[in-house]
């Protein structure tokens, strides 16, 4: 229900209003010039009196007025502001300016790289991978290797982003080229910027989601 709530209410919804707020205004507006529309009389008026009466009309003058009330609203609205207000602001919710990058801490590489050096075997989940420019993800699991694409994966590190990475990552272990059990950290051959220029971002193809790449042909 709510996937058809958010699909076809919603929009069916809104639509109907707009239309009866569009509605209102068009009958409330024609109404109201017509009732302020002179008697017909019967007797003819000719020269500059009917050009007058013509332009005079209280209909006409009234359409006018609400064309400039308008205007003069909009004028008003659009022009331009001495000081910024709170919704020219580039935030939104908070003090930091919602396009500013979140950048990670700096990293004590003296505290990281403490203890004797491990292979790809000492990692586990809760490690820290570091890219070039910081912390980067937090080991979730280790799974095995395969070959894709005719390309053969010694393992798999899963991962969830920090600091506004991604939040799921399949980092090869081929990647990384340092490993510290002692401090609970990696490190990868790699920026923090690179996720999806090598494909890290996606799972591979064995279990990703979606639709298969290669259907099995149905059976008769």
């Amino acid at each position: 229900m709510g996937g058809f709530a958010r699909a076809f209410l919603r929009p069916a919804f809104v639509f109907i209003l707009v239309a009866a707020i569009v509605a209102l205004l068009i009958v409330g507006i024609g109404q109201l010039l017509l009732s302020l529309h002179p008697e017909m009389v019967e007797h003819e008026i000719s020269g500059l009196a009917a050009t007058v009466r013509e332009f005079a009309r209280p209909e006409l003058l009234t359409a006018l007025v609400l064309s400039l009330v308008v205007l003069f609203g909009g004028a008003l609205l659009a022009r331009p502001r001495d000081e910024p207000r709170p919704l020219d602001e580039p935030v939104a919710i908070g003090e930091r300016p919602f396009f500013e990058p979140v950048t990670p801490p700096p990293t004590d590489e003296e505290l990281i790289r403490r203890g004797p050096l491990g292979t790809w075997a000492n990692i586990e989940p809760g490690f820290t991978l570091y890219a070039r420019n910081g912390a980067l993800a937090k080991v979730v699991a280790l799974l095995p290797g395969e070959d894709e694409y005719g390309k053969s994966r010694r393992g798999i590190v899963y991962a969830s982003g920090l600091y506004g990475a991604n939040d799921e990552m399949w980092i090869p272990l081929e990647a990384v080229y340092a490993v510290y059990p002692e401090t609970g950290s990696a490190f990868l051959a790699a920026k923090g910027d690179e996720i999806e220029h090598f494909g890290w971002n996606l799972p591979p193809a064995s279990f990703r989601r979606g639709q298969s790449m290669h259907t099995p042909l149905p059976s008769f």
